[in-house]
């Protein structure tokens, strides 16, 4: 079952930057979001900065979230 792509970018606007404090969505951080007929879901994200200290704190999230 392929997920709902308005589902998939409602969880993702909960997902905070753990140093900004605003959602990921708002913050234009999210590239892309991909679901396919399988349930494989693929969430691009835009970091803040190469090499960013928070990338794996805000892949959890991410994972988290979808």
């Amino acid at each position: 079952m392929q997920p709902n792509l308005d589902a998939l970018n409602a969880a993702l606007a909960t997902v905070h930057d753990p140093e900004i404090h605003r959602p990921i969505t708002e913050l234009g951080m999210l590239k892309s979001v991909e679901a396919d007929a399988n349930g494989v879901v693929k969430v691009g994200v835009y970091l803040t900065v190469s090499g960013c200290p928070m990338r794996d704190t805000i892949t959890d999230r991410v994972t988290a979230a979808v």
